[in-house]
This record gives C-alpha cells, sequence and structure tokens, in this order.
C-alpha cells in the first residue's frame, strides 16, 4: 500500500484553518468593525478631520477579511497536481484536522460537518457508529486516504469531501457488508448517497447564480393578454422569478429535444406529448420553459425568452360549461398570444376537448384551423389510450400535430426525481426522509399504485408517507404504513407479537372453524408464514391451490376460516362462481373496467388487493376462461381490458373443484388413504381431458379432501350449535343438545353425495325452530338454557325420516 503524505503546515492547510477559525461570531464581529470604521471615517470626513480618510482605509481589512472567508475559504479548491492528502481534503474537513490524524479522529471530525450529518440523517450512519467502527492508530490512517481516494475517483469527485469519507471508514471495516445488511443497504447505495449529497449542493450553488432570461424588457414589446393572464398559468415568469429544481432525465431530455425541434421548424409547429398520467410530460413543459429563458441555451434563435402559457382543459370546461362558451373563450384566448407574438400554448390533459357523448366537449372544428395555419406554436398533452382514440376518429388532427412520446423512468431515474422533489416535500412538512424510505416508495408504488406511470406513481406515495414520519423522521416503515393504510394491504414483515403469535398458531385458529382436512389447513398456513417473514417470491401469488374433494367436506369453509382467522373477516374472500363462466365471451367480464363493471374480478382486486380469491367450482370453467388465469397464477398478475396490470401478489387463489368425487369416495370406501392414490387421481384428472397439465402445474399444492367420518360430524355439529349460540349470546340465552341428540341430527343429515352440506338444514329445522317458539312462546327467561333431547329431536325429524325411507323403497321397487 502507498504511504500518503500529509503535510499539515502547507498554505491549504494553513488557509483551511484559517476558514474553520473564522465562525459566525467572528464574520458578525468583523462586519460590524468594518460598519463602525466607515461610520467614523464618514462623520470624521463630515467634520473636516483628515483621519477619516485613515478609518476609511481600516474598513477594507475586516471587508477584504470577510469576502476572502465567504469566497475563497467557503469554497477551498484541490491543490492542482497535487499528490498530497492536504491537497484534495476539503476545507472543512482539512482545518479541523491534528498534525498526526487517526481515522477515529476522521470520524468525529466528519460528524460535526454538513456531509457526516447528511449520511447520518439520509442513511442511519451516524457519527457515533463511525467513532465505533473506526481505528484509533494513526498507522491505519493512510489505507484510510487510499479508500477514500478510490471512492473518489468512482464517484468523479476532484475532492476528499465529507461523504467520501463516511463510505471510506465504513469500508474499511472488515464486516461492513454485515453492517450495511443491518440497515438494508449495499455499498451501491453509499455511493448513490455521494451523488445524492452532491446534486443538492450542486443544486444550491446554481440558485446562487445570476440568470441571464432576457430581462424586464422582454415582455413589454409584446401585447397585451388580461384573457390569457387570467385562465392560464405563465410558466415562463415563475421560472424567472424562482427557478426550478429538476434532474434530467433521459426520456425527458429526448422529448424536449424532439419537441425544440418542432417548435423551431417551419410549417406547422404543434406538438403533442403522449404518455400515461403521471410519466411527466407537464415537467417537460417546464423544463422547455426554463430552457427558453436560458440565453446561454442551445435553442433556435426564434424560439429564445418566449413565454409558455399553460391552460388546463379541465379548468377552462368549468369556467364556461356551455360549448358556445367554451368556444368563444378558446378563440379569445388563441387569438390573445397570437398577437402577443412572444407566446406558446400549452394545452394540458387536451384529450378532454375531444370528447365524444352527450354531455361531452369536442372543439376539433375551433382547433384544427388553427393548428393546420401554423401561426401559432401550440402543445398539446393527452395520454395515449385517448390519442389513439382521437386518432381513429379524427386523423385530420392528429395529422397536424407531431406526436412526441414520453416513456415512463426508470428505477435509477424515479430515485434521483424523489431525491429532487422531497427537498420541498420536506419544507413543506417539516420532516426529513431516509435513503432507505425512496427505495422502498419505488418498490411499493411500483407493486400497488396503477393509475399513474413512473416516477408520478412514486411522488405520491413519497408525499403520503410524510405523515406517518417517526418524530420528524420518514423511514422505509414509514412507506409501508402508508401504502398498507392507503392500500389496505400488509407489505412488511409481521413485527408485532400479536400478528406473530397469530401466524404460528394459525392452525389451531383455523381448527376451531373447521374440522379435519389436517394438510389443506397447513399448506395453506405456510403460505402466509412465508409471506408474512418476508421469504416467498414477491413475484407470484402468497399461495395458489387447487382443493379436489366431494362437497360438503370444508373446502369453501377452508377459504372462509381463512379469511376470517388472517385477513380481517369473511368479507375479504372474492368469490368467483365459476358455473357463469362457461363461455368463451365470459374472459371479458374477468377483466372489464371497474367503471363499466365493478364485480369484475380485476375491478375488486383493484379496490382490495389484501384478500382471499375462491374460485368455486373450477371445472365448469371455459377452456379460455382457464387460460387467462395462467399468467395470474404464475405471475401474481393480470391485464384488465384497458391493459392496465392487476396485481394478484398480496392474495391468496383457491380453485375448488368435484371432479372425480366419486372416484375419491370410492377409492376411501375401499379403505386407502388418500396419499396412496393422489398422484394417480390427479394423473386421471389430465387423461381424461378434465384438467390440461400445464393448468394443474401453474398451483403451490394440489390437495384432496376426503369425506367426513362420523365423529367429524359430530364436531361439525358442534360447531354449527357455536354459532347458533354466538347468535343467542346477545339475548342472554344458550342451547345445550344431548350427545345422543347430536348423533341423531349427524345420522339424519348426512348424505355420502353431499357431505356436511345438508347437516345446516338439519340443525336449522331441529335446533333453531325449536329455539325460536320456546323464545317467543315466552317460556325462556335471560340467562336460561334450553336444552335438547333425543327425544324432541326425534319428534322433529322422525317424520322426515320416515318419508325418506318411504320414498327410497319406491324407488327400489320401480
Amino acid at each position: 500500500m502507498a504511504i500518503e503524505t500529509f503535510n499539515y503546515r502547507s498554505a491549504r492547510a494553513e488557509k483551511a484553518r484559517i476558514g474553520v477559525s473564522l465562525t459566525k461570531t467572528w464574520l458578525m464581529v468583523l462586519t460590524v468593525c468594518m460598519l463602525l470604521l466607515l461610520i467614523s471615517g464618514g462623520i470624521f470626513l463630515a467634520m473636516q478631520w483628515p483621519i477619516g480618510w485613515a478609518f476609511m482605509g481600516f474598513s477594507v481589512i475586516p471587508a477584504m477579511i470577510v469576502e476572502w472567508k465567504n469566497g475563497e475559504l467557503a469554497n477551498l479548491a484541490p491543490a492542482k497536481n497535487s499528490t498530497s492528502i492536504d491537497g484534495i481534503l476539503s476545507g472543512d474537513i482539512l482545518g479541523l484536522l491534528s498534525h498526526k490524524p487517526t481515522p477515529y479522529e476522521v470520524a468525529t471530525i466528519v460528524g460535526r460537518v454538513y456531509g457526516g450529518q447528511f449520511f447520518g440523517a439520509r442513511f442511519g450512519i451516524g457519527a457515533g457508529f463511525l467513532q465505533e467502527i473506526a481505528s484509533r492508530e494513526a498507522g491505519d490512517i493512510d489505507g484510510l486516504w487510499q479508500e477514500a481516494k478510490d471512492i473518489a475517483r468512482q464517484t468523479g469527485n476532484s475532492t476528499l469531501s465529507a461523504v467520501v469519507l463516511v463510505v471510506a471508514l465504513v469500508r474499511r471495516h472488515p464486516k461492513y457488508e454485515t453492517f450495511l445488511a443491518h440497515l438494508q443497504l449495499s455499498n451501491e447505495d453509499l455511493l448513490q448517497g455521494i451523488v445524492w449529497h452532491d446534486h443538492i449542493k450542486d443544486l444550491i450553488d446554481r440558485q446562487a447564480l445570476p440568470k441571464r432570461n432576457g430581462g424586464v424588457a422582454r415582455d413589454w414589446s409584446f401585447g397585451w393578454i388580461p384573457t390569457l393572464s387570467r385562465f392560464g398559468h405563465n410558466l415562463s415568469q415563475g421560472i424567472g422569478n424562482h427557478g426550478i429544481l429538476s434532474v434530467k432525465l433521459e426520456a425527458h431530455e429526448e422529448a424536449l429535444g424532439q419537441l425544440i425541434a418542432t417548435l423551431g421548424a417551419k410549417g406547422s409547429r404543434n406538438a403533442v406529448l403522449v404518455g400515461p398520467t403521471g410519466v411527466g410530460k407537464t415537467e417537460i413543459i417546464h423544463a422547455l420553459a426554463e430552457k427558453l429563458l436560458d440565453a446561454t441555451a442551445d435553442v433556435p434563435a426564434d424560439l429564445k425568452f418566449r413565454q409558455i402559457f399553460l391552460l388546463d382543459a379541465s379548468a377552462l370546461i368549468a369556467a364556461a360549461p356551455g360549448r358556445g362558451e367554451l368556444e368563444t373563450l378558446i378563440i379569445h384566448l388563441l387569438n390573445e398570444a397570437y398577437s402577443a407574438k412572444n407566446i406558446i400554448i400549452c394545452l394540458d390533459n387536451a384529450q378532454l376537448f375531444f370528447e365524444e357523448g352527450l354531455g361531452s366537449v369536442d372543439l376539433s372544428n375551433v382547433l384544427l384551423p388553427i393548428l393546420e395555419a401554423g401561426r401559432l406554436r401550440v402543445i398539446l398533452t393527452m395520454d395515449e389510450q385517448r390519442y389513439l382514440q382521437i386518432s381513429g376518429r379524427n386523423a385530420s388532427l392528429t395529422n397536424a400535430l407531431s406526436r412526441i412520446l414520453v416513456a415512463p423512468a426508470s428505477r435509477d431515474e424515479t430515485i434521483a426525481v424523489m431525491q429532487d422533489q422531497l427537498i420541498t416535500i420536506e419544507f413543506r412538512r417539516n420532516v426529513t426522509y431516509m435513503y432507505q424510505a425512496l427505495q422502498e416508495t419505488y418498490r411499493l408504488s411500483e407493486r400497488y399504485i396503477h393509475d399513474l406511470a413512473m416516477p408520478g406513481r412514486a411522488l405520491k406515495l413519497l408525499e403520503a408517507a410524510a405523515g406517518y414520519a417517526e418524530s420528524g423522521l420518514v423511514t422505509a416503515r414509514s412507506v409501508q404504513q402508508a401504502i398498507e393504510k392507503t392500500m389496505d394491504v400488509k407489505v412488511g414483515v409481521a413485527s408485532g407479537d400479536d400478528e406473530r403469535e397469530k401466524l404460528l398458531n394459525l392452525e389451531t385458529l383455523i381448527h376451531a372453524r373447521m374440522i379435519n382436512q389436517t394438510r389443506a389447513v397447513t399448506v395453506v398456513s405456510d403460505a402466509l408464514r412465508r409471506a408474512r417473514s418476508g421469504v416467498r417470491n414477491q413475484n407470484r401469488p402468497i399461495g395458489t391451490f387447487l382443493f379436489l374433494g366431494p362437497t360438503g367436506v370444508g373446502k369453501t369453509e377452508l377459504a372462509k376460516a381463512l379469511a376470517d382467522v388472517y385477513f380481517g373477516g369473511e368479507n375479504r374472500i372474492i368469490r368467483l362462481d365459476m358455473n357463469e363462466f362457461v363461455r368463451s365471451d365470459d374472459v371479458g367480464r374477468l377483466i372489464a373496467d371497474g367503471a363499466d363493471d365493478s364485480g369484475s374480478l380485476t375491478a375488486r382486486v383493484m379496490k382490495q388487493p389484501f384478500s382471499v380469491i375462491l374460485l368455486d367450482e373450477i371445472e365448469k370453467a371455459h377452456p379460455n376462461v382457464l387460460a387467462t388465469f395462467l399468467q395470474l397464477l404464475d405471475e401474481g398478475i393480470l391485464r384488465d381490458v384497458k391493459n392496465r396490470e392487476v396485481s394478484f401478489r398480496d392474495a391468496i387463489i383457491i380453485a375448488t373443484s368435484n371432479a372425480g368425487a366419486d372416484r375419491i369416495r370410492e377409492q376411501i370406501e375401499r379403505g386407502l388413504d388418500i396419499e396412496q392414490f393422489e398422484g394417480q387421481f390427479v394423473d386421471e384428472l389430465i387423461s381424461t381431458n378434465q384438467f390440461r397439465p400445464e393448468f394443474l402445474n401453474r398451483f403451490d399444492e394440489i390437495v384432496m379432501f376426503r369425506p367426513l367420518k362420523k365423529d367429524e360430524l359430530i364436531q361439525v355439529v358442534d360447531l354449527m350449535l357455536a354459532d347458533v349460540n354466538k347468535t343467542l349470546a346477545l339475548q342472554k340465552v344458550s342451547v345445550k343438545v344431548s350427545d345422543e341428540a347430536k348423533a341423531y341430527l349427524v345420522d339424519s343429515g348426512y348424505d355420502p353425495r353431499l357431505g356436511a352440506r345438508p347437516m345446516r338444514r338439519v340443525v336449522q329445522r331441529a335446533v333453531e325452530n325449536t329455539v325460536a317458539k320456546q323464545m317467543l312462546s315466552g317460556a325462556v327467561e335471560p340467562g336460561s338454557t334450553i336444552e335438547i333431547s333425543l327425544e324432541e329431536v326425534q319428534k322433529i325429524l322422525g317424520n322426515k325420516l320416515a318419508a325418506d325411507a318411504m320414498s327410497a323403497d319406491l324407488t327400489l321397487q320401480k
């Protein structure tokens, strides 16, 4: 390792120490001295005392020191061609170092300056942590300097600033990757933090620079625009007065270049920015306004210093509700813009001007002649789907416009936009965002927010997360809470003791509602535990299961129990009866737009993504419907009729089927366990064309339900009676059925073909009806228990059993 030299006595080091010693207090003292000398000198000169000139001359000394501090010493430039560390260290660090610094001393100093505080707030890497991991040996300083120089080269820095040294201190620790993993960070994230810090510093420096934007006279030479000033928003004026904060996105830069070329061309000089909502079309217009005001920008001379007025279509329609009034207003606005000569009009959300149908607005006949004439530069913004619809209806209109596509931002670009925009959000909401919050914002907004494109969807969640700040700090958990509250999902790992306890005992909780089917209960419980511990595949549903078996054995009941126990209630079930999807065109009903059909599968999942999706009797569905489910089961997404991606990745998908139920019952009656014929049974389903193999392979588990035994059916009766008592508890009454009566209820209600389903009717007839009659007769008082014996049950059900037996005999005789 090369030995890095550090010259404590170099001229640059001396300047740095002077700069550090000139604190705000000293600058204030020097400023006061300067003013006192100037005032005294002025007084003496007014009294015609020559000594006044001396006072005036001495006032230059503190003035020069203050200017030196605010100029050279504030931004101490690195020494040219320096190979010494003191030549490239930033002044705020260099001025505080001792003659023989140690890594520990560097860590302490870094925590006192802005760059170190930036990493402490944004990444959770504070001075205390740096001091804890830093070496106290002076001999280790060379390794730190070398690491810092390597990092500076990677990030394009000419100086070793505080943020560079923070990263170097972390990376010098042999277990730094483990430390970063605890903070949900990587080495690349730290390097990105340096870039972020430098970007903010550059923004601040640029805001302080004088702007060449043409001066006041650029506006005086043009016409009067009272109506346009009232209804339009002058973007150029706002930018000229205040400037804007913006990062340069590749997609935006390309679109901006095309826009300038279109506006500067001869002939028709109209453009339409086409892209999904939230992609940044309006931001491109802002960037154009800024560029046209910059005298140094490379734009056609005919475009320099032109003003851009933004007209929002929805606001104009609201201001002039009648079609005739709106046409008159639009014509007046465009005439003013044309007369002024220096104005470019932008119609935001322009698709609203070209609607069809009753009560809508279509201004094609008004705008088309203006666009075709090319005398006024006009920019429109609209989403791609509406643009294609308008193009199909009115090709002349779209032919008069140069289409410029705006693509959504990439992940890195979106994070850069968030870093830029949170400056404003932090000032407005009085919070501080951590870098981990930005990462989580991108991940969760991409997954859950579908009505906007990037970066708009990320900015929407970023703003919402401010409401869940912890002591003024917006963390990754704050973002998770924001999405959980707004989208009604669970996104983080299970953190509360109550939820952990529930997950660990999920089987017991479910079995409190249903009997047996242990394997099915276990597989769905395991799926939920994987999801809430963060170890599942995030690009698939929580779990996908196919439940096979006779009717009345608990397939649907398990879905209900799961929804009730963990998802928050049985209303969390999105249930589709596949008997209603037997035609090929029923696929459209699955993916219909929520505005047209709120009951479509995609619409319901967009509204309630954290749910149990129950596909009842899946074997009845049309093959085209089953084919539609393939991507859903495999990737957890389904595209609706508007080509929007709908996520099913926070749902458990359960399909039930009675296919082969007789075969299952037959094998069980022969004394076989399900495990002994399960594989053969699935093969039979494929060979008989009841299911295609690629469909069955999409499920995580195919679970077979066996018919319930008599002792299990008695437990089912107990569950039903528990439900009855839960209802009666409001009236302080309970019911108790003898064991013999329960057995008789089972004998009366069990049907091998229908399973336990008829049991509900038997309990209703024998128990609920009896309770109702006794309560209406006044024989039951609050606090009492109604006891039902075998004799009473036999009396109620006996006639029905006799009738059933007689009917069976007649059937056999025939």
